[in-house]
């Protein structure tokens, strides 16, 4: 039986994450102004779930092998096996009834009928997670009460909720884009006042207008989605390739961990920003060329920690019992070492996404960012050649930079939050440091996944949490 509160969780988050993706790709020109009906028709509309069809081919092919695996393995439920493979032919049935996979997008042959695919792909996803509940009671259980403990000890550092709240608010302004500034404001020709206009009461002018006569808020509301975009991608490159490259440099060690680690140290080597500009000018400028630059350039710091502590983990004694029994070397890194470093990758994860933010920035602010896009980096680019600065347009250099600053400080937080939440060792320290210990940095999550590696039993967790909810008395 699932968990109750698992189920609650998958009813929850199925409808948020596709009121989240469709918002990612709504249509730019249906504000509230233009009428409730007209708002609502526009998650049908065909701009939405336009993504790239190589995506859908990546996902489709991840879910059948699941399936597939499963069924010649005989590890995953009936009903679970089904239900990856249903998934699989969603995402494949999307790409080809869709899109156009030849040019690798979803914009060919019938592109009216991406928001349903979208839909039941979201749907899918959420039935195989409930039928994988359904089918592990315990295992589900104890991921609930682990994510539960984990949630409760960020909580309770006041360094993670002020990130979050930052996080929370940036990320709203970013995907309510299309309802709270009409893009038809950014074209050039949408002069909403004279040039350097301060700010007035009139909502397009609550920041003034920049050297073109146009709104600076319509451009500060959408330059948060180039913003953050290019930052979560290209984060998301560069983790999976620093911690692939780590894991293996790590485990293997020898002659092939060395070829790895001096790659690493090469790139590391290297100044990033002229090897960026180099690339940028090279390839193109346009945002999706910025992310992959951001992300083939940033993985090193990745690569090197997560290396420090596959070394730790690869002398454990469940790593030696796995090889002693014949386990492959893809086993033993899929199911013990990357559980046990998996959360120092998220930690640094977070970490991360601060400085992909910031590299784009410097890069917009060099004039190799997209220029058919505004960023936060192409508004202070702007601002400093049209002097405004100088003048002083207080307006249009304060709104941009002061929203780099928190979103940077935002992700630092939540990092350093995580990285003590998911270290037992930091959180001893901090608690020793501050003298008095939160109420809920005395829960432990145990590890989820973490396969052989790492067993708690259903009773120890629920006595650790009946003991918390005692107060510690024994």
């Amino acid at each position: 039986m699932i968990p109750a509160r698992l189920k609650a969780w998958i009813l929850v988050w199925t409808p948020l994450t596709w009121l989240i993706l469709s918002l990612c790709t709504y249509p730019k020109d249906r504000t509230f102004s233009t009428g409730v009906g007209h708002v609502l028709a526009g998650f049908a509309s065909p701009t939405v779930a336009r993504y790239p069809a190589w995506i859908m081919a990546a996902a489709g092919i991840i879910f059948l092998a699941y399936g597939v695996i499963g069924f010649v393995r005989r590890k995953a439920g009936v009903v679970l096996r089904w239900m990856l493979v249903a998934t699989g032919v969603v995402f494949l049935a999307w790409m080809f009834w869709a899109g156009d996979p030849s040019s690798f997008s979803l914009t060919g042959r019938h592109p009216g009928w991406n928001w349903l695919f979208q839909l039941l792909a979201v749907v899918a996803c959420g039935a195989c997670v409930w039928t994988w509940g359904s089918a592990n009671p315990d295992r589900a259980s104890l991921t609930v009460w682990n994510t539960r403990q984990i949630w409760k000890l960020f909580r309770s550092n006041w360094q993670g909720r002020a990130g979050l709240s930052i996080l929370i608010v940036i990320a709203a302004m970013a995907l309510l884009a299309p309802f709270l500034a009409n893009h038809a404001i950014l074209d050039p020709t949408a002069i909403v006042g004279t040039d350097f206009h301060a700010p007035t009461s009139h909502y397009y002018m609550w920041l003034g207008t920049d050297q073109g006569g146009q709104s600076v808020l319509a451009e500060f509301i959408w330059s948060a989605r180039i913003s953050l975009i290019v930052g979560l991608l290209a984060t998301v490159i560069s983790t999976v390739l620093g911690a692939g490259i780590g894991i293996a440099a790590g485990y293997y060690g020898g002659w092939s961990g060395e070829v790895w680690m001096r790659l690493t140290d090469v790139f590391l080597v290297i100044p990033w920003l002229p090897l960026a500009m180099v690339l940028a000018a090279m390839l193109g400028q346009n945002y999706w060329m910025i992310i992959l630059i951001i992300g083939v350039t940033s993985w090193p710091g990745t690569a090197r920690v997560v290396r420090s502590d596959v070394l730790r983990v690869r002398e454990l004694q469940f790593v030696e019992r796995a090889r002693a029994i014949g386990s492959s070397n893809a086993h033993i890194m899929n199911k013990h070492i990357l559980p046990n470093v998996f959360p120092l990758i998220f930690a640094n994860t977070i970490l991360v996404v601060a400085i992909a933010i910031l590299s784009e920035t410097e890069l917009s602010f060099l004039g190799l960012g997209d220029p058919l896009n505004f960023s936060w980096g192409t508004m202070l680019r702007n601002a400093w050649l049209y002097g405004a600065a100088g003048l002083p347009a207080w307006w249009y250099l304060l709104p941009p930079g002061i929203a780099i600053i928190l979103i940077v400080v935002a992700f630092t937080f939540m990092g350093t939050a995580f990285d003590e939440v998911l270290d037992p060792r930091l959180r001893k320290r901090e608690e020793a440091g501050s003298g008095a210990a939160p109420k809920a940095a005395s829960l432990n999550p145990a590890a989820v996944g973490a396969g052989d590696g790492v067993e708690v039993s259903m009773d120890a967790a629920e006595g650790i949490n009946s003991e918390t909810e005692r107060g510690g008395q024994p």
